[in-house]
């Protein structure tokens, strides 16, 4: 079978099949009773397994086979399901996505799946001839429908898929397949047999069941692909003469019709390609705007109006498409903290909140590895053994929360433990002994500095290393990280009680709204969320403190940075503007020629030596064709005096 043009989605579909499956098998070891969790695992197995067979890929079916035999051991249990059993299915799920990923690197699945299945017999009694056939799979084209309804209840299904399907077989094995969960299948166009060569558009299936026809159309008009679904009870008069007709594959049909909901998987590359569009419709919006406001034609306010409304509500829509639940990177935690607490031999209860906060795909891409770094240093480094929690008063299972939720442009993900907290003496003796803080200076650290100073480069208070943490790498590369998308982390703890890390990132990194300002004639965007206010410098008094100018306001004393020399290539013109920008716990004065007022900017990315070494996060083309240039707000706090790369108007 030629699968070049279908191989997309069933790389696409496998993935998420794997994630779904792996959390919820975590999900049965946790509740072993959850009949409803060990459906979707049956339900989930026997798509991907049908899907693998479809597309050829013989390996992954044959494991995700036996892997059912396991699966239906455990859901004909009533106890706890082993620990064993669970690291073999958990290590079958490794084998099945590295499989994908290398069938998506050169085509080939690359697996050996019988060491596995050895592992997973083990689990399992050798079965009677009976009980082998029974676990085929679904039947194929039956001779006797009749005789296989048993004087059951006999719903027949007829479900039309797209005409732009990409994979008919493989949507017509879930068609069936969902059939099945509402009953017994006893015969089906095309057979099971047949399946791999099918290329129509129309599959019929007859269900013994006791369930209503609606339910059973409605499951099969929820498979993708599926444009229509009928369903009706059919006498056993009908059953009797759609014996021949499933034997020479005949249409048939039923009274009934559901719609159903459809989808389109649309590729990332199209996404982004809109959104570039999108900002090319928001910079013509304003140069029209601009053009306007310069003349006087009957009319024209209210076509702009028109234009400015109707294609805000557009790049609205188009932003809410990129947006994605951040569940999509939260998913991968419970197989994480599983694997972890066991190395690790501590006890983790795993809380999830806000799964469902939305953010745009690329900001959710980047933000996976992150969080893994601070969901390994909460496990090594705060949370406790059992035996260290009981001692001090705790439960002996600690707790691991991970939150997402909006704050207004920006989404907070927090990750919190109720471990032993952040000791400022330890990092205190540490840095002093790396040289980093004189020791006179330990007695007085505390709690702010400490955490501060574990975002040092190379920094760990770990004496051991290990492949989890403690190479000094992780709190520094996760500020690194956040940095890059714009936004923030903040980490807090008490000791004893436990340390929470907050990430503050921006719900989109393809439009802001910005303050925009001169600088020596040059454009500079500063982010509006992290503006303060802006002041005329002639309003306040400026001090001389060691040599650095301080503005004096009356909530404070604040450093000034000279934007032209932070930026130029000399020294500016004495500036006449303020614009108060705010750090993660501190704050600034930056010194502009000119304030020029609020925009909504579609950012483009600079080449990533030019940002790093001029502290920009990218630039941004006005209505005029000038570059206007995103400034860094956290580079600025950086005093280091770069000069500003040139760039040409467009």
């Amino acid at each position: 079978m030629e699968n070049s043009e279908y191989l997309p989605m069933f790389l696409a579909e496998s993935r998420e099949h794997l994630q779904e499956l792996n959390l919820a098998i975590i999900r049965i070891e946790e509740v072993p009773a959850d009949h409803e969790t060990l459906d979707e695992i049956f339900r989930i197995a026997h798509s991907l397994k049908g899907m693998s067979a479809t597309m050829g890929f013989s390996g992954m079916a044959a494991l995700t086979h036996a892997m059912e035999d396991v699966l239906e051991l455990i859901r004909k249990r009533s106890g706890a399901v082993e620990h064993d059993a669970v690291d073999v299915l958990l290590a079958c799920l490794d084998a099945l996505e590295a499989s994908v990923d290398l069938i998506e690197t050169d085509g080939s699945e690359g697996i050996q799946p019988e060491p596995l299945i050895e592992r997973l017999r083990g689990l399992i009694r050798e079965r009677t001839p009976e009980q082998a056939a029974e676990r085929t799979g679904l039947p194929v084209a039956p001779v006797d429908l009749a005789e296989r309804a048993d004087g059951r209840r006999v719903v027949m299904v007829t479900a039309k898929l797209s005409d732009d399907s990409l994979m008919p077989s493989v949507r017509a094995f879930m068609a069936i397949q969902a059939a099945d969960e509402h009953g017994e299948v006893i015969g089906s166009v095309p057979g099971i047999d047949v399946l791999e060569s099918f290329d129509g558009r129309v599959v019929h299936v007859w269900v013994a069941t006791d369930n209503d026809p609606d339910a059973v159309a409605q499951a099969v008009a929820g498979v993708p692909d599926v444009a229509e679904a009928n369903a009706a009870e059919v006498s056993f008069e009908a059953v009797a003469i759609a014996d021949a007709e499933v034997a020479e594959h005949e249409e048939v049909k039923a009274p009934k019709k559901h719609a159903a909901a459809s989808t389109v998987r649309v590729d990332a590359e199209r996404l982004d390609q809109l959104m570039h569009y999108i900002g090319e419709l928001v910079l013509h919006r304003t140069e029209v705007e601009a053009v306007a406001s310069q003349v006087d034609v009957p009319g024209l306010s209210q076509a702009v109006q028109n234009l400015t409304r109707t294609s805000q509500a557009l790049q609205a829509m188009v932003m809410q498409v990129r947006m994605v639940p951040v569940e999509a990177v939260f998913l991968r935690f419970p197989r994480l903290i599983r694997d972890l607490s066991s190395k690790l031999g501590k006890q983790v209860d795993l809380s999830l909140v806000g799964q469902d906060t939305e953010m745009d795909r690329t900001v959710v891409e980047a933000l996976g590895d992150p969080l893994v770094h601070l969901v390994r240093n909460s496990l090594d480094h705060g949370l406790e053994p059992a035996t260290e929690r009981i001692a001090a008063g705790k439960p002996a299972t600690g707790t691991l929360e991970i939150s997402a939720r909006h704050a207004g442009g920006n989404v907070i993900i927090t990750v919190s433990d109720d471990g032993r907290g952040i000791d400022p003496q330890k990092v205190a003796k540490r840095a002093a002994e790396r040289g980093l803080i004189p020791a006179e200076a330990i007695e007085s650290f505390d709690m702010a500095r400490a955490a501060e100073m574990l975002f040092m480069a190379g920094f760990s208070t770990a004496t051991v290393t290990s492949d989890i943490s403690g190479r000094g790498v992780g709190m520094d590369a996760v500020r690194t990280a956040i940095r890059e998308l714009g936004g923030e982390v903040i980490l807090t703890s008490e000791l004893g009680q436990g340390t929470s890390a907050q990430i503050r990132l921006p719900l989109t990194l393809a439009i802001i709204n910005a303050l925009l300002v001169e600088v020596d004639d040059q454009p500079v965007a500063i982010p509006i969320e992290r503006v303060e206010r802006t002041v005329r410098l002639s309003d306040h008094a400026v001090r001389s403190v060691a040599g650095d100018r301080m503005l004096v306001m009356s909530d404070g004393v604040l450093p000034i940075i000279e934007a032209g020399e932070r930026f130029g290539r000399g020294k500016a013109p004495e500036a006449a503007h303020a614009v108060l920008v705010r750090g993660q716990d501190r704050r600034l004065a930056l010194s502009v020629s000119k304030l020029i007022g609020q925009r909504e900017l579609v950012t483009r990315p600079l080449p990533a030596d030019v940002a790093e070494q001029a502290g920009l996060s990218g630039g941004a083309v006005l209505s005029n064709g000038q570059i206007a240039l995103i400034a860094d707000c956290d580079a600025l706090f950086d005093t280091a005096i770069l000069p500003l790369p040139a760039v040409a108007a467009a």
